[in-house]
């Protein structure tokens, strides 16, 4: 039996981040989540709806999502991480 990796908002935030493209665009879905963590479809969605609820994230599409005050990674101001 596999272990499942931790699954909670923080966790899929910091994924999302680091999978964004340099604008702050992130090609992906509850699908694509569910893959990453080895979680059930449902439970991602849930945890993008936490996302938008937090404001961290906004629905462009089906499958591309803005990170809200977003900042280049490379941005030596930006050490939040």
């Amino acid at each position: 039996m596999r272990r499942k990796k931790c699954f909670d908002w923080e966790r899929a935030f910091h994924f999302i981040w680091q999978n964004a493209g340099r604008d702050g665009i992130w090609q992906g879905d509850a699908a694509t989540l569910a893959k990453e963590f080895d979680a059930l479809e449902d439970d991602a969605e849930s945890v993008l709806d936490e996302l938008r609820e937090r404001r961290l994230i906004e629905k462009l599409d089906a499958r591309t999502y803005f990170l809200s005050k977003w900042r280049e990674r490379d941005d030596p101001r930006c050490n939040e991480e």
